[in-house]
């Protein structure tokens, strides 16, 4: 029979074990554990990349939005077509007009905005009229989305990022 010291440090040895289990169980577990996916849905949370993702400045970049639509909308292949090439001018024009140091930030953003109504006008002219006011509730939630996450929007637009 072991003796009774020998008894008591088999104990603490014991406590010592289970108690340090203890502690690094939880850590290791967190290291395991994959990040929850992202929620199914229309529009949850910004998109990849912030600020519209890559390539892109607020809104959604364009082939998000192109995704949306054609599943939103039941777009045919002509549309999507259509819709893409207007993406892709319009892609084009703010990104000319982002280099253009010429023009005060006021009036890049009135530029911008003339931009956005032209495409938004080309886009509503693709559509069918059950298209068009699926795509105007569509918009009206984006605008919504964005009032939201960005109160007082009529302010200037934010600075640009740093290179």
């Amino acid at each position: 029979m072991p003796k009774a010291n020998e008894m008591k440090r088999m104990r603490t040895l014991g406590v010592l074990v289970c108690g340090a289990a203890l502690a690094v169980l939880p850590a290791l577990a967190q290291q395991d554990a994959a990040p929850p996916p992202p929620p199914q849905g229309d529009m949850q949370g910004p998109p990849p990349g912030g600020h519209g993702g890559p390539g892109g400045r607020g809104g959604m970049n364009p082939e998000r939005r192109l995704e949306m639509m054609q599943k939103q909308l039941s777009l045919t292949a002509d549309q999507t077509a259509q819709v893409k090439g207007i993406f892709d001018e319009g892609k084009g024009k703010m990104e000319e007009l982002h280099a253009n140091t010429a023009l005060s930030p006021e009036d890049k953003r009135a530029k911008m905005m003339e931009i956005h109504e032209g495409q938004e006008s080309k886009i509503k002219a693709l559509l069918t009229p059950e298209q068009k006011t699926k795509y105007e509730a569509m918009e009206a939630k984006m605008r919504e989305h964005g009032q939201e996450r960005h109160p007082g929007g009529d302010g200037p637009p934010p600075p640009p990022p740093p290179q």
